[in-house]
């Protein structure tokens, strides 16, 4: 056995202490089978991963609990309204929610964005609603139109190619069988949700296209047929090769073979595109209205949609997935006023007004734009208006996150119209008709208090629900 290093060996003189023994481990633990653990600080490799991995997992975790927190505040804003009896001949209050797939993907993001958002504050109010969803550029905008052509010819307008017998939909079908059975829609306000600024460009489009344009859809002009049989040219001199014709018939035939081929494939290749729009922009100041155009649509709500393609995106996505708090409060509040039936009509600026008032003695020293009387007496007879309409301008910070692959040109044959990259045309006749949901002060001061715990939410007394099931037992 060796002796331990004297003294003199160590270096600066120290003297040798033996190792510490380690520590005794609970009996309790050291029977259960428990190894002796050794409570020490983790390396500094670890300690970096631990930070890192502990600050994520916190912050999606309280960003996930405030967004739960958020929803509830506008869910139970609106949580009364689900509780309110309603008459056994009366179907309840039913929105038209627009979904289209954005910019550069599928459907399907759009549908799982409504309903993490959206759907929850409509279920607490027991809110119904239909769909009209667009998988491609084109498709709200027909749907639209086609909902209100469809409401025209219910009133008795008919196009000059309108068909005797219209075949009986299922919608039509419906609607029948209730007015039979005395079953009439809740009389309040319905109201339009769109998602996304595509989609709402697609919606005021077919609103136009609805109100503006034929019923049915217009006949095209007829082209000039064009003789495309052979022209045969005589030289004067007699042909010494006789098989000179038939080899140009099999030619001819084998190359109208293989371009018929080749169109069948691109048919094949091409998806269904919706049909073109009955009425272009250019044409609404020539076209009139309907004459069963209310005075006042259905009022409407655009919703902000989300949506980042693209790697170079990946840090504000990032941002974008640790603050959906803000995401769910700035949803809720949209669509708690369109449950709460508060609107307004759209607010309209001239671009010729300044954006600051003067004082009399100002007037004078601030010049002020100007234009010639004949254009505002053409635009006054047109139907068109110089205004800036608030329609132009909801949503406009999404498009610079569009993804890039709608600003290529179109290729060669594809007719479909592109409105997703234009300006939106706004005709006065129909802005001055369009109302906008907008919570009252009021009630954002009482989610303010619901969301802080000061005030309960509201709910309908247990003596007015007895009251109305006796009424209901007696019908």
């Amino acid at each position: 056995m060796s002796d331990p290093p004297k003294a003199d060996n160590l270096p600066g003189g120290g003297q040798y202490e033996a190792p510490k023994p380690p520590p005794k481990q609970n009996p309790v633990f050291r029977m259960m089978g428990m190894p002796n653990f050794r409570f020490r600080l983790p390396s500094r490799n670890w300690m970096i991963f631990l930070t890192i991995t502990g600050g994520w997992t916190a912050a999606v975790l309280y960003d996930k609990r405030e967004k739960k927190r958020v929803q509830k505040k506008w869910c139970d804003l609106v949580a009364h309204i689900a509780q309110e009896p309603l008459p056994i001949n009366q179907m309840p209050r039913k929105l038209t929610v627009f979904l289209s797939a954005p910019p550069g993907d599928g459907i399907s993001p759009s549908r799982q964005y409504f309903k993490e958002y959206v759907k929850p504050v409509l279920v607490a109010a027991a809110m119904d609603y239909d769909v009209i969803e667009g998988r491609k550029e084109g498709d709200v905008r027909y749907g639209t139109a086609e909902q209100i052509r469809r409401l025209r010819r219910k009133n008795g307008e008919k196009g000059p190619a309108a068909k005797e017998e219209e075949e009986m939909d299922t919608e039509t079908a419906i609607r029948l069988i209730r007015e039979k059975m005395g079953v009439i829609p809740e009389p309040v306000t319905r109201g339009d949700l769109v998602l996304g600024r595509h989609t709402w460009k697609e919606y005021i489009r077919g609103l136009h296209e609805g109100w503006l344009g034929p019923v049915e859809e217009p006949v095209p002009p007829p082209q000039a047929e064009l003789d495309l049989s052979p022209i045969h040219v005589s030289t004067g001199a007699p042909s010494d090769d006789s098989s000179t014709p038939s080899t140009t018939t099999a030619e001819n035939s084998e190359s109208e073979k293989k371009v018929e081929e080749e169109k069948e494939k691109e048919k094949e290749r091409k998806k269904p595109s919706p049909p073109l729009a009955y009425i272009s922009t250019d044409q609404y100041s020539q076209a009139s209205p309907s004459p069963n155009t209310p005075s006042a649509f259905e009022p409407s709500q655009p919703i902000h949609q989300q949506h980042l393609l693209g790697f170079l995106k990946t840090p504000q996505r990032i941002y974008n997935f640790l603050n959906r708090r803000h995401l769910a409060d700035q949803i809720g509040r949209d669509t708690a006023a369109i449950v709460l039936a508060n609107y307004r009509p759209y607010q309209q600026s001239s671009p010729f007004s300044s954006s600051s008032t003067n004082t009399a003695e100002d007037i004078d020293a601030v010049p002020v734009a100007t234009r010639a009387p004949e254009l505002d007496a053409a635009a006054t007879t047109t139907g068109t208006s110089s205004q800036a309409w608030e329609q132009q301008s909801l949503l406009d910070s999404e498009e610079k996150y569009w993804h890039k692959s709608i600003r290529k040109p179109r290729k060669d044959g594809d007719e479909s119209e592109q409105i997703w990259t234009k300006d939106i045309v706004i005709d006065s006749r129909i802005g001055d008709r369009m109302r906008r949901f907008d919570l009252s002060a009021e009630e954002e001061d009482r989610a303010n208090r619901i969301g802080s715990g000061v005030e309960s939410t509201r709910a309908v007394p247990v003596q007015d629900l007895r009251k109305e099931k006796v009424k209901l037992d007696d019908v």
